[in-house]
């Protein structure tokens, strides 16, 4: 990481290495970005993958018949994500994406129930569901633990929920949450990976009348026991953005976008391209409570910033298919 960090800054052009030098700017990742053609966090498509199938090494991975199956192919697609940038990988409103799964898992046992003549097959199909819908997360949480990246890091991954309104959603929410208070092994350690996020909305959990207020309270008692989940506001998210959908990595969010072609809103299958910070007290001092110059001076470090990011952005498109197929195939 040292070495590429002295090659990186060589890398760059000269009034941006010699600004990150002084401090006045900080070009982030530098033992990855730009001496490599990596990007930095992304929201993978996970539903076009799962309904698609899709490729890994030598595998050809078609579309799972179970919650259980589609939650290990999730963790498999992190792992191999994680070791093709050096950002976070984020799953984006996970209980909508896995929903449809849990509903696979249902109609089975709802087969069965009939098949056998168990009374109350409904009641049955669904406890069912709800054990199959536990263990689906809880493997998902033991997985993302034991997982390594290709630089020996657990991968930086973020799960977002909080949005669905079925039976099938309300129940893997409750389980992401369930399994995150119990904690990891023996000695119930609290996980760090992966980071949740529950989105909150009016009209759904926010207040004491809506439908998934007690999920919202889960989530709180979550929050108090081990940290997690942070708290994202859907409706304010929407409107600074343009677009509902958790953070990549820490704290970055993508801007919304619409496909020109479809005239959709997309957020799942983008990523950005790194961070690059401004010292901004530096300026304050500098300036010495001149407004004017302050100003001058925040214009001339933004065009800086403007060029590293460029020079980011110019890397990137270095970058063939083949570098990383799992991001751009």
């Amino acid at each position: 990481g040292q070495v590429a960090k002295v090659e990186g800054l060589k890398l760059l052009p000269k009034d941006v290495r010699e600004a990150h030098l002084r401090g006045d700017i900080h070009y982030h990742d530098l033992d990855y970005s730009p001496f490599l053609e990596y990007t930095n966090c992304c929201l993978p498509d996970i539903d076009f993958m799962l309904e698609n199938g899709f490729n890994m090494g030598n595998a050809v991975i078609g579309r799972p018949n179970s919650i259980g199956t589609a939650v290990a192919q999730i963790a498999q697609i992190i792992a191999n994500v994680a070791s093709s940038q050096y950002g976070g990988t984020s799953i984006n409103k996970i209980d909508e994406k896995l929903e449809r799964f849990a509903e696979i898992n249902y109609s089975k046992h709802m087969t069965d129930a009939h098949k056998f003549n168990v009374p109350n097959a409904e009641y049955y199909a669904k406890e069912k569901t709800k054990k199959d819908i536990y263990d689906a997360m809880q493997s998902l949480e033991y997985e993302i633990n034991t997982l390594y990246t290709s630089n020996g890091q657990t991968p930086f991954t973020t799960i977002g929920f909080g949005l669905s309104e079925s039976w099938f959603g309300r129940e893997i929410q409750k389980a992401i949450l369930k399994v995150r208070i119990g904690g990891l092994g023996a000695d119930k350690k609290t996980a760090i990976f992966p980071k949740l996020i529950f989105f909150i909305k009016d009209g759904l959990n926010l207040k004491k009348d809506d439908p998934n207020y007690d999920i919202k309270q889960l989530a709180l008692k979550c929050a108090s026991e081990r940290m997690y989940p942070d708290i994202i506001n859907a409706d304010t998210i929407q409107r600074l953005t343009g677009s509902v959908k958790a953070s990549m990595g820490c704290r970055s969010f993508l801007q919304g976008w619409t496909d020109p072609e479809t005239g959709k809103q997309v957020d799942d299958g983008r990523m950005n391209l790194g961070v690059v910070t401004l010292n901004l007290p530096r300026i304050a001092i500098q300036s010495n409570s001149d407004k004017d110059m302050f100003w001058n001076i925040f214009e001339e470090r933004m065009e800086v910033m403007h060029e590293a990011l460029k020079n980011r952005k110019e890397k990137a498109f270095q970058a063939l298919p083949e570098y990383a197929p799992i991001l751009y195939k």
